[in-house]
């Protein structure tokens, strides 16, 4: 059988997939090789050239709506492949089956397009449809025509079977983890049932070494950076209310041999000269022992390697010893999944095991060892209020704590949403595509939509530049106005500092310099590299700034939260020059003052828990408005 596998485009306000492998279908694409099949991968999303605003008259009807909720931004960002590279990819193969991965249940309807497409291109060829959106989305996938079956979860086991039963007799209802329509051919039903087949999952791989490797040779490394992804382990044991890791890989811990995975990693090097490798396991600190053992190895075999841990660490178990061996053999770039600063909460997550407090300490054990780690946090969790939110940033801020924030949105099939659901923020009916957690759709029953975009804007311009917030605060304390020019002076040196650095910043803001004009207006100037517009890999697209001349708001709604930490006043941003034009020396902003809601009193909620904390470091956590 010819199988092309496929990965499409995403279409989101603000999209964050980097190049990542798609490791999922090279798994695929390999296990199906040595089932006999002829298989091709085909990766939207690693044709960043592609990346475009989408046009006015190209939007959905979705996205219109996702338009209509959002607080500030007015553009949808095409990331991948344009249709007519995935129409020509798709004509220049035959298959017999075509597979599609669709991971995030927001950005459904790009993948379900791509399905329409496959159809009408091969109508013979059928489609099948997985990942994490189809695994707790089923019915709403079935209900796109040209979707033939659902693979659910772990597919290496599925779809060997599934694939050699439609080059047969093409009966579908002894197979296990798939869903499918009644009466399309592929049941022996005598009269059509309205429901769709459901057929019991199949066990989770024990035994992770057996799986052929992934498919390496059908990839591309220099679309991804030079950089592959590895899965050590799968399934993870926690049960954190946000999460739906289990749908796909359960709840039982299974991990490769230290030796299994070093022997991949080697591999990468000699053979494709790859030396950054993102390692997407839910919990790879699970086992400690194991981890020692991966990173012993890597320095026997003297292997020259750059790791990273995208879904993070836990601080359990943490050791010096451990640290050391994890820093030596060349990890970098982790954080810490703490999610919020306040126990109460924390517990109610399902989370208790860590805390602000041990996850300092666990920061400045790598410290000790050269590396900086950062805290995650999640603005706008269920019944959180503006002042949750202020007190988790300023917490770690005045800790020391590296941080980065994301905002909380509710994912399909974790308990979060159906906390939502029985609360009333979202319904049964509620449209998937607005679950993006950039779109800012809800709020959560403290907090209302537009808000939550303005606080998480304060958090990230906090996350950014933590002693900036901190001298503000002691500068308006020696009394007197502080004027907004010396505001931008500062703003800009803290900047420069950290580009010094050489780290990769997760907020794209940094100042390269900034004035004030004689009616009181800043004009901030943005690094070429360190704007909005450059993460979205659209610079110098002078396409997207006709369709979306103020693209980069977010990043001058983070400056201007900025200098309202500062100056003690709030600031809002309009752009007045665009990168993404063609313009090689960054984007600029107007920054002024505003007293327009919700903007001001967010800003004085945030700078209150910034003053007060600051002056009574016993008090960091709020925590009264935790249901």
């Amino acid at each position: 059988m010819r199988i092309l596998l496929m990965k499409p485009p995403i279409r989101a306000c603000m999209v964050e997939v980097g190049r990542h492998v798609p490791i999922g279908l090279a798994y695929l694409s390999s296990a199906l090789r040595e089932a006999g099949h002829r298989t091709t991968i085909f990766d939207a999303l690693s044709f960043v050239e592609d990346n475009h605003v989408v046009p006015e008259d190209e939007l959905t009807a979705k996205e219109r709506e996702k338009l209509r909720n959002h607080p500030r931004w007015r553009h949808i960002l095409h990331w991948g492949a344009r249709r007519e590279r995935t129409e020509e990819a798709l004509r220049s193969c035959r298959p017999d089956v075509i597979g599609i991965s669709c991971m995030f249940t927001p950005f459904y309807e790009a993948a379900y397009d791509l399905a329409r497409l496959a159809k009408r291109i091969h109508p013979q060829a059928v489609v099948l449809l997985g990942g994490q959106h189809g695994t707790v989305s089923f019915p709403h996938a079935l209900q796109v025509p040209e979707i033939d079956v659902v693979v659910l979860g772990e597919a290496e086991a599925t779809v060997g079977p599934l694939i050699a039963e439609l080059a047969g007799a093409r009966r579908l209802d002894r197979l296990p983890g798939i869903a499918f329509r009644c009466g399309e051919g592929f049941c022996g039903c005598a009269e059509p049932g309205r429901a769709p087949h459901i057929r019991p999952r199949t066990p989770f791989a024990a035994d992770l070494d057996a799986l052929p490797p992934p498919a390496a040779d059908q990839l591309d490394f220099s679309r991804y950076d030079g950089t592959t992804t590895l899965i050590t382990s799968r399934g993870c044991p926690f049960s954190c209310t946000f999460c739906t890791v289990h749908a796909t890989v359960g709840k039982e811990f299974r991990a490769r041999s230290p030796e299994n995975v070093v022997d991949e990693i080697e591999h990468y090097v000699n053979r494709y000269g790859v030396h950054r490798f993102l390692i997407e396991d839910d919990n790879f600190t699970f086992d400690m022992d194991r981890v020692r053992s991966i990173c012993r190895i890597i320095r026997e075999r003297q292997l020259e390697v750059k790791l990273r841990l995208p879904n993070g660490i836990t601080v359990l178990k943490l050791s010096d010893e451990l640290v050391a061996d994890m820093v030596g053999a060349g990890f970098e770039s982790l954080f810490f999944g703490l999610e919020t600063t306040d126990a109460v909460r924390l517990r109610r997550m399902r989370k208790g095991f860590t805390s602000l407090p041990k996850v300092a300490a666990g920061a400045s054990l790598f410290r000790r060892h050269g590396l900086d780690v950062n805290g995650s946090l999640i603005v706008g969790l269920p019944g959180q209020t503006l002042a949750d939110m202020a007190q988790d940033s300023v917490n770690c801020a005045l800790a020391g704590v590296r941080f980065y924030t994301n905002p909380f949105y509710p994912i399909p099939g974790s308990a979060d949403y159906r906390t939502c659901l029985t609360s009333g923020l979202i319904d049964s009916l509620t449209e998937p595509a607005l679950f993006d957690q950039f779109n800012f759709a809800f709020g959560n029953g403290e907090v209302a939509p537009e808000e939550m975009y303005w606080a998480w804007s304060v958090t990230q311009a906090m996350a950014l530049w933590p002693r900036y917030f901190e001298e503000g605060s002691l500068r308006r304390e020696r009394g007197g106005d502080v004027p907004l020019a010396e505001a931008a002076d500062r703003l800009a040196a803290h900047s420069r500092a950290l580009l010094a650095t050489g780290r990769r910043m997760d907020v794209p803001a940094l100042v390269r310099d900034a004035r004030v004009t004689a009616g009181g207006t800043a004009l901030v100037r943005t690094d070429p590299g360190s704007c909005f517009c450059a993460t979205q890999r659209v610079v110098g697209d002078g396409r997207a700034a006709a369709e979306a001349p103020e693209l980069c708001l977010y990043s001058g709604d983070v400056i201007a939260a900025a200098l309202a930490g500062y100056t003690g006043v709030p600031h809002t941003a309009a752009q007045r020059t665009s990168a993404a034009a063609g313009d090689a020396e960054g984007c600029t902003f107007e920054v002024r003052h505003t007293n327009a809601e919700p903007l001001a009193s967010i800003t004085a909620v945030f700078l209150d828990r910034l003053d007060a904390t600051r002056r009574e470091p016993g008090q960091e956590v709020v925590g009264a408005s935790v249901p």
